[in-house]
Order: structure tokens, then C-alpha cells, then sequence
């Protein structure tokens, strides 16, 4: 399909802003993102719609262009930001300058009805058995639309799958994996350079992980219980254009999680009332936990809230409904009130825990870093002030490593960490680079792992069987390692205050 039948598609609402001789472009595909990044969501030939929530600065524009332009990427569409009327000029300017055709996107029509329709058309003369399945598609039942859609996967393909949460919460699907392995599996997808990815467990069961969508709303995996890199192209499209439909479904209004913005801004400001609450669908009279992540990048620090407040999922709900919540970004800052049951005192253990899990898998690298803080349990709207206070004094307690997340509790507030707080940040780097330097050099030169197995060995309270097991080490060769840091740092790990200062030292790594 060529970029001038577009404009032969007013149901389409796109009007050409740049690009007048690309119009015999071809669209291989079309892909809705607000990553600022999407190149590894790409493989080329793309249409792109954004709706530019990753424009901060005029710069930003040149920067998601230049990323559109290295993933090989056929035009830009955008539109449906609630700030922009029209395209930004730097924005269109971006475009020009690199040669990219650029389309506007009517307010009137949604991203789901662009992609539906350009699929209809693309799937015209490729496959009939996928112009059959974009037949089908069209009359699934509203009620439980992604659940046929994995069944045209298992029937057409022959294959088991299954829909997951960027943390590996299983959403729809049959295919069986453990919670270890469904971490293990979005780990290595978050930290692929390019989707579908080929993912080996255990030497021998091979799955492909194919992303579906691009943003906080949409980032989600399906995982199929095969290696696409055998499949012939025909399968491997119908695979990724079904990954596509199922992004349709899960993109629902009905189903997406809303922003709360009024309820946050009255939380952060003079404060809320039972009215608000209402509004924002949270119940009376129910314990409530204030969640605070700051840090960046922003798409992170909503995932991380997100999937923190699927907490209150249990075995017989379904992983689809939406939490009883409420949630917004307000500056550097993305709050949560999480109500009901695992909100609860009783439920405190296992909302840190789980939260806990979450931001473990979500540290992949890369730039920035987020902290997450809780605050104690609430009851009454007038306590929410103060809750997310202590949430605030929380999350700066933590201390993630660049590219990873880190989770702080009220606990911290009268443990070391509060300490560690207070000590200037030169203090601070000073007592780290003599404690640590040495093992750090250590590791650089003889590419090993003293400083790793270190941490671990800590965080297992110096058990030297556990520390292995957790590693997949030898017990022996734990000892040696530990020898090793003993004598680099001239700490004795039975000297309970040598072990301290390696363990203060560690935490501010």
C-alpha cells in the first residue's frame, strides 16, 4: 500500500504536512506509539501514529525523528495530544529536515480505526488466510474479543500462547508457564534490542515474545510456544498481525486504566473530600496506601504504579479489571491511592513484596532511575495529605542504581537509610569509592564478580549455601569469592561492623 492511497482515504482523517514526493512510499504495517524511543517495536516500512506525549521540549521532536528515521520507518502520523490542536512547527520542521512524510491526524478518528482500516487494506492480496482472520476478527463479540483472538492463534498456527503484563502477569491465554519463567521471559523481551524476540528455557523449550503496542496503556507481550525465526514469512505475518489486533482489544477504553488527575491534585494540593473519592470510583470508608514514584523515564515510573497496583488481582479475578485505584502523573512525580483490601494493613507485607517483584523485573538497564515509596495505611480522605508526605520522604530513600528501579517502605524511615539520607552525597561517594574501589577494579580487570556475589551474599545474611543456590555457584566457590573481598578490602565478613560498612557501602553503590 502506497502513502498516496492514504490520502485517497478520507474516512482516515489524515492531511499530508511534508513529504509531497514520498508519496509512492510503501506501508508495510502501521504502529501507534508515544515512546520517544519506539525503534526496537520497528523493523521498518512502518506508518507511525503518535499522539506526542514524549514532546517535553521543541528538541524532543528532532530526537523522536531521528529515532523513526534509524529504525527505517515509512511516515508519521500525529495527532490526539490534548495540549496541540495542531502539529507542533518543530514538530513538521523535524520532518522536513529529515526527509520524513508527515500526516496530521483529525481529533475526530481514533488510532484503533486508522490501523483497522490500513490492515483491511494491506491484507488484500497478501494471504487468504489473513484476509480471513481480519473477516473474523470484525464480528468477534465485544465481551471477550482478546480471548477469540488467541484462539485464531492456537487454531490457525497451531500453537499454545499467552498475553503478559510487562512484569510477566499473565492476562489471557493457555500456554503454561511458571511465575519464574514468565519473569524470566519478560526480562530478556524488556532488555531485547528488537520484538519478536526468541527466548530458550532450560536448553530446550524455545518460545517467541512479540510485542504488543508501545506504551504505558499497550506494552505488553505475547508469548507463542515456538522459535519464529524457522517460521516461513507467511506465518511470522499473520503472528505479528494478530499481535496487532490483540493491541486493538487491550487498547479499549473500557479496559485501559484512566488517569485521575483532578483527585491527585487535590490530594497534593489542599487536600480531598468523600466527593472526590466518589468521582474517582474509590470506596468509603476503605483503607488506603499512597504509592509515589519519582525518577525517569516517565513510561517506566508509570509501569512500575501500574503493575504495583495489580496487587489487588487474587486467583479468581480477572486480570483485565481494572484495580480499585486511582493514579496520575503531576510533574516529576506519579501518585497512586490504592484502596480496598490490598490496601489494608493486613495486605502491607505482600503489596511491598509484590511491588517489590515488579520493580526487580522493570530494572533493565538503560538511562535514568526510579524510587518507589509507600506510605502507612489510611481510612479518611483528610489523611491522604499526609500519607503522601510520607510517600514523598519514602520514595527519596530509595536508592536505585542508574537504569533500575528501587522500593522503599515506612519502615525505612527509622532504619539506616534514614541515616544515609542525611549524610552529604560527597560523604557519601567518598565512603563508597575506598570501600568498594578496590573490588570494583578488581572485577574490571579480571572480568569476574566480586562485587555482584558480594551484594547477593549480603542480602542472603551471610549464608553461604543460599548465596550459591541463588547464583548457581558452587558453595567452594563462594568462599573464594568472599576471601577475595576480605582481602582486597581488609574487612573481616565475621567482624559484624566490617560487615556493616560493606553493607552501607553496597547500598549507596
Amino acid at each position: 500500500m502506497r502513502l498516496r492511497s492514504l490520502l485517497q482515504m478520507p474516512e482516515l482523517g489524515l492531511t499530508l504536512l511534508s513529504g509531497t514526493h514520498h508519496l509512492d512510499r510503501e506501508i508495510r504495517w502501521v504502529v501507534p506509539t508515544d515512546l520517544q524511543d519506539p525503534r526496537r517495536y520497528l523493523s521498518g516500512g512502518e506508518l507511525v501514529l503518535t499522539g506526542m506525549m514524549w514532546r517535553r521540549a521543541r528538541d524532543d521532536s528532532d530526537t523522536f525523528v531521528r529515532n523513526l528515521i534509524a529504525a527505517g520507518v515509512t511516515a508519521l502520523g500525529a495527532g490526539d495530544h490534548p495540549d496541540f490542536h495542531t502539529v507542533p512547527t518543530d514538530l513538521v520542521d523535524a520532518c522536513e529536515a529529515h526527509d520524513l512524510p508527515l500526516f496530521s491526524v483529525d481529533a475526530a478518528v481514533a488510532f484503533a480505526e486508522i490501523t483497522e482500516r490500513i490492515v483491511q487494506r494491506l491484507s488484500v492480496g497478501r494471504s487468504g488466510d489473513l484476509a480471513s482472520l481480519l473477516d473474523r476478527h470484525r464480528q468477534l463479540i465485544a465481551a471477550d474479543g482478546i480471548g477469540q483472538i488467541l484462539e485464531l492463534i492456537h487454531d490457525e498456527l497451531g500453537m499454545e500462547c499467552l498475553v503478559m503484563s510487562p512484569t510477566g502477569r499473565p492476562i489471557r491465554g493457555s500456554l503454561p508457564l511458571s511465575e519464574p519463567d514468565r519473569a524470566t521471559v519478560v526480562s530478556r523481551a524488556h532488555t531485547a534490542e528488537r520484538l519478536p524476540q526468541r527466548v530458550t528455557l532450560d536448553r530446550h523449550r524455545c518460545y517467541s515474545v512479540f510485542g504488543i503496542g508501545s506504551t504505558i496503556h499497550t506494552g505488553r507481550f505475547l508469548v507463542i510456544d515456538d522459535d519464529h525465526t524457522q517460521w516461513p514469512p507467511e506465518r511470522r505475518l499473520v503472528a505479528e498481525q494478530l499481535s496487532a489486533l490483540l493491541m486493538l482489544e487491550l487498547d479499549d477504553p473500557a479496559i485501559r486504566p484512566a488517569s485521575h488527575t483532578e483527585l491527585i491534585a487535590a490530594i497534593a494540593g489542599a487536600g480531598t473530600d468523600d466527593d472526590a473519592l466518589r468521582r474517582a470510583g474509590l470506596p468509603l470508608d476503605e483503607p488506603m496506601t499512597v504509592i509515589v514514584a519519582t525518577g525517569e523515564p516517565v513510561e517506566r515510573r508509570e509501569v512500575v504504579i501500574a503493575e504495583a497496583l495489580a496487587c489487588g488481582d487474587d486467583e479468581d479475578s480477572d486480570p483485565l479489571d481494572m484495580p480499585v485505584a486511582a493514579w496520575a502523573t503531576k510533574g516529576a512525580e506519579t501518585i497512586a491511592v490504592l484502596s480496598g483490601p490490598a490496601g489494608a494493613p493486613t495486605e502491607r507485607t505482600r503489596l511491598v513484596e509484590w511491588t517489590r517483584r515488579c520493580a526487580e523485573i522493570l530494572s533493565f538497564g538503560g538511562a535514568g532511575a526510579i524510587g518507589v515509596g509507600l506510605a502507612d495505611p489510611v481510612r479518611s480522605p483528610e489523611s491522604l495529605r499526609g500519607a503522601l508526605e510520607q510517600a514523598r520522604h519514602t520514595a527519596a530513600l530509595a536508592k536505585p542504581r542508574p537504569g533500575c528501579v528501587d522500593v522503599a517502605e515506612p519502615d525505612h524511615l527509622v532504619s539506616h537509610r534514614m541515616l544515609l539520607a542525611a549524610v552529604p552525597a560527597d560523604v557519601s561517594r567518598a565512603f563508597r569509592t575506598r570501600v568498594l574501589d578496590p573490588l570494583i577494579e578488581y572485577d574490571a580487570r579480571h572480568r569476574s564478580d566480586l562485587l555482584p556475589t558480594l551484594r547477593r551474599f549480603l542480602e542472603c545474611d551471610g549464608s553461604w549455601r543460599q548465596c550459591a543456590t541463588s547464583l548457581h555457584l558452587h558453595v567452594n566457590t563462594v568462599r573464594y569469592r568472599m576471601r577475595r573481598v576480605e582481602q582486597l578490602t581488609g574487612r573481616d565478613l565475621r567482624n559484624p561492623l566490617d560487615r556493616m560498612d560493606l553493607a552501607l557501602a553496597v547500598s549507596l553503590e
